[in-house]
Formats: structure tokens, C-alpha cells, sequence
């Protein structure tokens, strides 16, 4: 009879802390691995992916400083997995590959993998990856642009075993790398998860080899409780509330007319708190519908950041978190509505209505209204220059909200994002454009005792014809709002300059053809205020 674990987060707290941020640490390792050995820019300097360690429950253990709208999704595309799989037909070596927001995933570009974690002859838990690749075909290249169905998103995956007992099924892998452009970068991209997922499989089992798997075991359950018991104490020592708020989001590309409503109501008692959506719209025909764990990663962001932003994430912070979405809204949309742009656009504005809602109770703690979007821009072609087929991928950073303790950041991407800057330098390389400006918006932040952070423009002219371009963005209509009485944030605005013919493009446009001396000029939204001007 093997002797009971012991609890180290009460007996030997300091030996809980040393495995808890070693779990962090491979998460990190394995982010680290990919981006060293991915083909994208997206991927090796923008950094568009993410990384998390899973119990056999699927539950979040550890996440690394990555994507929050990839996270916060984690665990059920883990859980979605282990449907389609259950736990005892998963094997070493096997890997499940899969990007279906209906499920368990965000959006089609972003591929999930789940490969499993083995100690001592039994399962562990899992790792998992979800890498944003820069295309997986659809109607535009980037797969980033305006449709009225998921189909024309590009290639859609449900849980599928793409490796078996460290055996690649190549049938599988040739299936969709066949409906994706410039295949030979996404099998790259594909391969350095592969690398990365290893990597994390090597170090999980060196901290088994070194602690004892059943101590592992108890120190990912035991981190979990820790969580939660932080979480507990902090909403305790708030008052008991209900508030609610709601927003239009811009529109969504295809109906001119439509500003669908995001309504929220947040009932705070004792240590739980209640997020109900009801009230908001029905999908529409754009692709600003929002899949169920996209609506999950916005909340439980929202929940870490109102709480302070330093409890460990994980699947116990949302133990006592509950959501209502409806099925079927624009929260929680249904097959066939298309989702790309909830990833990126729909999620942040989520975001700011949350914190706007608890605003009305607690100002103190929460920030003005951001940029509330990552302002995705897409590019594909031929390049002249090589005669090669291109696809580009990149988001633009904007104005963050003011806070009680200072003024918003300038270019930033905020909430759901967490990308780094991609190089112009890089970008010329790579495509045939040519940047001429690239700036900080200056005095489009909201006024206030802490002003909102400014907005950027990013132009650059086409050097080829039939650049096929898409551009996803928010707040060209509705400003960041400010907090505690400051000011607004000034809008975004988005224009298709062809010599002297200037074309407003409206939040969502695309697919628009460019030839060379085409410009396109991104203007991002500035950021809320906090607090009336002394």
C-alpha cells in the first residue's frame, strides 16, 4: 500500500511554491522552443501562440505569460480532446490536433495541439499549444476577413489524432496542409509545436523523476485550491453587488445596419460572481460572433485582472465563476455563424464592458475603456520580387486605459492579446510593401486626471498588383470610454488611399485588391481616461 501524499501546500509550503512555479516554467521552456524553431513571424517574432499544462480533469494547472484569449480556452479544447479521445485510449506519444470553436477552440487560424503527459506508467495530465497560423485557407489570404458562414473561414478541424504512439499520421497531415496556403510554412509551424510539446514532456518527467509523480499529482490539485482560496479571500472584502452594462459593438462587415448589443450583468456574493449575458443579440451575419470559450477566456481575464492581477492563473480562479450565455447569441453563436474576428475584436470589447459594469461599483479598481480591439490587418499575394506566393498576418497596438494609478499606455495591444511588435524591417522583407509611417497618435487618448493612452497609424504603400487585403478592427464608431468621469478615447479610422481617391473603410472590410501604389492607412482608437480633470 504506497503511503499517503502529502498536503505541501500546508506541510512544506516552501517545496509547493519550488514545484508550483516549476509547472510555470515549462510552459515557458515550451513557449520558448516553439517560437526558436517556428516558420512565421507571426509565431517566431510576434509571438502568437500559447502554452498551458492540463489535468486529467482538463483543468488549467499552470499557463504561461502568453495569448489570454488562448488560455482562458485551454481547458476546454483540452476537454473537447478527451471527448472525441477518452482518457484511457491515450497512449506516449500521441498527439490531438484541432481548431473547431464549436469544439473547444477560439478561431480557425488558431491550432490547437494536446499531446499527453505520462509519470510512472500512468497519465499525468496533458500539455497543450495553440499556435496562431498565419493562414488555413478560406476565402481570403490570412483567413482573416468578412463572410456570413464559418465555411468560407477557411479549414475547419474537429479533435483529430494527428499523431499516433510518436507515429505523424501523414494522410491526416497532408489533408489539411492541402487547404492551406504556402503549405511548407504551416508543416514548419506544425513541427515546432511538435518540438515544443516534447520539450514540455521531458521536463514534466524530470520533476516526476525528482519529486515523485504522486507528489507532481497533488502539487497540480493543491495549486488549483490555492487559487481559488485567494480568490475567495480578495471578493470577500467587497461589497455584495449587482451591475450591469452594454454596449454596440461597430458592425460586422456585411450589414451596414448592424451594431449588435452586448448586454452584462454581474452579481458579486460572497466569493462567487455570477456573469450573465442575457439580453444580448443573436448571431449576425458577420464574423463578430463569439464561440463559447472565447466569452469563457474574456471573463476569466476579466476576473484576474479586477482581482489584481498577481493571484497564479489557473482552473481554480474560476471555481466559483459562473456564465450564462445563451446559445445561439452573439456570446455564444451557434454553426454555421462565423467567428473570426470575436477572437480579436469581439473579446476585447467584452473586456471593457465588463469593466465598465464593475466600474459602477468598485472605480477605483478598474481602468477606462481600451483601443478594444487588436486591429488585424491581412496581406496575400505574389511577391514580384521572388515570384513566390505571400500571406501576412499582423495586429496593431493602440490606446490601454487610464487608471487610479496612471495614464494608459500609447500602441499597446491590451486584454486579449498579448503579442509583440512585429518589425517593419522584417515585414519589407518578407512582402512587397513599403511602411511610410508608423506613429504614435498623439492627444487621441481621453483627457483626464490619468489620460487614456494614444492610438498609432500604421501606413505603408503596395509594391505589387492583386494584393488581396483584409483589415478587422473596432471603435471607428465607438469610442473607448473613460472612467471615474475623464474623457473618451478618440475613434479608429481605417482608409484606402488611390492617388487622389480616398475610400473610408468601415470597422470590418475585405477582401480589397491592392495594386502597386495602393496605400492603406490603420489608424487605432485611443484610449479612456480615469478620472475628472482637477
Amino acid at each position: 500500500m504506497s503511503a499517503p501524499v502529502p498536503n505541501l501546500l500546508e506541510s512544506d509550503p516552501v517545496s509547493f511554491e519550488v514545484i508550483k512555479n516549476a509547472l510555470y516554467a515549462i510552459c515557458a521552456d515550451m513557449k520558448s522552443v516553439i517560437m526558436r524553431t517556428s516558420f512565421s513571424p507571426l509565431l517566431s517574432l510576434s509571438a502568437d501562440l500559447s502554452c498551458a499544462l492540463l489535468d486529467i480533469h482538463c483543468n488549467v494547472v499552470a499557463q504561461g505569460v502568453d495569448i489570454p484569449v488562448h488560455l482562458g480556452a485551454a481547458g476546454l479544447s483540452g476537454a473537447a480532446a478527451v471527448k472525441a479521445f477518452p482518457l484511457d485510449t491515450w497512449h506516449e506519444g500521441d498527439a490531438v490536433l484541432l481548431n473547431d470553436p464549436y469544439e473547444g477552440g477560439t478561431h480557425l487560424p488558431d491550432m490547437s495541439l494536446v499531446t499527453p503527459l505520462f509519470a510512472e506508467g500512468a497519465l499525468l495530465g496533458f500539455a497543450i499549444s495553440r499556435l496562431h497560423w498565419p493562414d488555413v485557407g478560406g476565402i481570403a489570404a490570412g483567413s482573416s476577413s468578412v463572410c456570413d458562414e464559418i465555411i468560407k473561414e477557411g479549414l475547419r478541424v474537429p479533435p483529430v489524432r494527428i499523431v499516433e504512439r510518436g507515429h505523424t499520421r501523414n494522410d491526416l497531415l497532408q489533408l489539411i496542409l492541402a487547404n492551406v496556403r504556402i503549405p511548407q510554412d504551416r508543416l514548419g509551424d506544425f513541427r515546432a509545436a511538435q518540438a515544443g510539446h516534447v520539450r514540455a514532456t521531458d521536463r514534466v518527467a524530470e520533476l516526476c523523476a525528482r519529486y515523485g509523480a504522486a507528489v507532481v499529482r497533488a502539487v497540480m490539485a493543491q495549486t488549483q485550491i490555492y487559487s481559488a482560496r485567494l480568490v475567495k479571500d480578495r471578493l470577500s472584502k467587497l461589497a455584495d453587488a449587482v451591475v450591469e452594462h452594454e454596449e454596440r459593438l461597430d458592425g460586422d462587415g456585411i450589414d451596414p445596419h448592424c451594431r449588435p448589443l452586448i448586454k452584462a450583468t454581474i452579481t458579486k456574493a460572497a466569493g462567487s460572481l455570477h456573469f450573465d449575458f442575457t439580453g444580448s443579440s443573436p448571431c449576425v451575419a458577420g464574423p463578430i460572433n463569439a464561440p463559447y470559450p472565447v466569452t469563457c477566456a474574456a471573463v476569466y481575464y476579466t476576473v484576474l485582472s479586477f482581482l489584481g492581477g498577481d493571484i497564479a492563473p489557473n482552473a481554480g480562479v474560476y471555481a466559483d465563476v459562473q456564465i450564462t450565455a445563451p446559445a445561439g447569441s452573439i456570446v455564444n453563436a451557434s454553426y454555421p455563424a462565423p467567428v473570426v474576428a470575436a477572437n480579436t475584436e469581439t473579446s476585447n470589447r467584452l473586456v471593457d464592458i465588463l469593466f465598465t459594469a464593475l466600474a459602477k461599483a468598485w472605480p477605483e479598481v478598474v481602468p477606462g475603456g481600451s483601443y478594444g480591439s487588436a486591429c488585424v490587418y491581412t496581406l496575400g499575394g505574389i511577391d514580384p520580387r521572388s515570384n513566390r506566393r505571400f500571406v501576412h498576418y499582423e495586429t496593431i497596438g493602440g490606446g490601454g486605459g487610464a487608471t487610479a494609478a496612471a495614464p494608459g499606455a500609447h500602441g499597446i495591444r491590451v486584454h486579449m492579446g498579448n503579442t509583440m511588435n512585429l518589425p517593419i524591417e522584417n515585414v519589407e522583407a518578407q512582402i512587397p510593401v513599403r511602411f511610410l509611417e508608423y506613429t504614435i497618435l498623439r492627444e487621441s487618448g481621453g483627457a483626464g486626471q490619468h489620460a487614456g493612452g494614444c492610438g498609432v497609424r500604421k501606413s505603408f504603400v503596395s509594391l505589387a498588383d492583386g494584393v488581396q487585403a483584409s483589415v478587422l478592427g473596432e471603435r471607428t464608431d465607438t469610442p473607448a470610454r473613460g472612467a471615474a468621469g475623464a474623457g473618451d478615447g478618440a475613434c479608429a479610422q481605417f482608409r484606402l488611399i488611390r492617388g487622389e481617391h480616398v475610400v473610408e473603410l468601415g470597422a470590418k472590410s475585405g477582401p480589397h485588391r491592392l495594386n502597386a501604389g495602393d496605400l492603406l492607412e490603420l489608424n487605432t482608437a485611443g484610449g479612456g481616461g480615469w478620472g475628472a480633470q482637477r
